[in-house]
């Protein structure tokens, strides 16, 4: 094919001629505008800037992000980590400490706890902890989900409690409504959570983006018109969108911990607190918790919904292996139920204006348990203040397997012996810090 003279162009021309025909953006509000949402809606960290098809700046992920695989990506995000950089990260900088060592104090009044007489039977302890392997062995065959074993333990709880006691099952089929209740706990109950320092991730990124804008604009720069890079860094709108894609917040966002959503609540009755009271309260002790828990000054019943339990120092977690829980789940979740008990706890000391009770020389610790439960194991925790680090603190007490007979029964007796400390011991210090509120 023959070709006409003049008409081949080299590849240096053609490589120039397309280059010279890319749009210029001119900065105006709109584009400003229009930049600003591209920015909040990117996800990277680090943000190369390119020439989008309508002539906008757009923002591309850098290729260590793009790289990694949509399985993973998918399983831990920074909207919903996975369950082991919930714990490193976010149960860390709310201070809150899972499977730590417990100092001499502490341990001797756990000791102190677990050797406290059963309110029920040895009879009665005999014949639950009958019932809980039966029916362990009976569940474990069956492949049942989580929601099983929670009633199981529900069941065993009811039977061994006393009149103090209240049990408040979540996720429980209202009578009237026929649908399942969810009790969430009080959002400010729980530990503070402290945020990554952010002010020298935003520095950098302005003057990343400060060098970029001034690579790339094609707005010549002269007496009448001043350099891009100092327009859009002096801009209000670009300094905002710059805030809101820090690369602490893009990675990590807020860090937040989950609310506490226990399966099963323990906790007094407002009846026990209403017979303790009467002596110092009189007509007025029936009404005495209401009260301060509605005006703010003190919350004893941590429900959203109330429980009708005050004080819980007992929560249970439960997740079953068969339908894809695991203990971890669980202790992550009884971390945060633990550390709310303890503040509501902690509030008691507070609004009565007496000392600590990790405080030198007390005879009560600030102390409650859980249980987390996958399938027939169950694992009983210990939570407290520990005042030397200013952390919340969870250690294990015990592991068993509700499948053996003697493990069950060690189970039931440990478990009626923190029923009986919550009644006893622990009623009567809240009750004393309560008469001089």
């Amino acid at each position: 094919m023959e070709r006409k003279a003049g008409s081949e162009c080299h590849p240096r021309d053609m490589k120039t001629s397309q280059s010279s025909s890319l749009p210029v953006v001119p900065l105006k509000q709109e584009y400003l505008l229009q930049l600003e949402a591209e920015l909040n809606n990117s996800s990277s960290m680090t943000q190369p800037v390119g020439i989008g098809p309508q002539g906008l700046r757009t923002v591309s992920p850098p290729p260590s992000l793009t790289s990694v695989s949509t399985k993973q990506s998918s399983s831990s995000s920074p909207r919903n980590p996975s369950d082991s950089a919930y714990r490193a990260r976010t149960l860390f900088r709310a201070g809150i400490h899972v499977d730590v060592t417990d100092p001499r104090q502490v341990q001797s009044h756990i000791d102190f706890t677990l050797e406290e007489t059963p309110p029920a039977t040895l009879a009665t302890i005999n014949n639950l902890a009958s019932k809980l392997q039966r029916e362990s062995m009976d569940l474990t065959a069956a492949q049942a989900g989580a929601t099983e074993w929670t009633d199981l333990i529900y069941e065993i709880l009811k039977e061994m409690k006393s009149t103090d006691v209240m049990v408040a099952r979540n996720r429980g089929i209202d009578s009237n409504m026929k649908t399942p209740q969810v009790f969430d706990w009080r959002p400010d109950l729980k530990p503070e959570v402290r945020q990554p320092f952010i002010s020298i991730p935003q520095k950098r990124q302005r003057d990343q983006m400060r060098d970029k804008t001034s690579e790339d604009s094609h707005v010549p720069a002269g007496p009448e018109a001043p350099a891009p890079s100092t327009q859009l860094a002096d801009s209000p709108l670009l300094g905002r969108s710059q805030e809101s894609t820090s690369a602490s917040q893009l990675l990590l966002g807020p860090l937040s911990l989950k609310n506490p959503r226990p399966d099963i609540s323990v906790g007094l009755s407002d009846q026990a607190f209403a017979l303790a009271l009467r002596s110092t309260h009189r007509d007025g002790a029936d009404f005495f918790l209401n009260d301060l828990q509605e005006t703010g000054l003190l919350i004893s019943d941590p429900g959203v919904t109330p429980l009708g339990l005050r004080f819980p120092f007992l929560l249970i977690e439960a997740k079953s292996g068969a339908t894809g829980g695991n203990l971890y789940q669980a202790q992550n979740q009884a971390a945060v139920g633990g550390a709310s008990a303890i503040n509501i706890l902690n509030k008691v000391f507070l609004a009565s204006e007496t000392p600590s009770l990790n405080a030198v020389g007390s005879d009560v610790t600030l102390l409650t348990f859980s249980t987390a439960i996958e399938g027939p194991i169950c694992v009983l925790w210990a939570h407290f203040w520990d005042v030397d680090e200013q952390n919340y603190c969870m250690a294990n007490v015990g592991v068993w397997r509700t499948t053996h007979a003697y493990s069950a029964f060690d189970f039931v007796s440990k478990i009626s012996r923190v029923l009986n400390w919550g009644t006893g011991k622990l009623k009567d210090t809240i009750v004393e810090r309560l008469t001089s509120v």
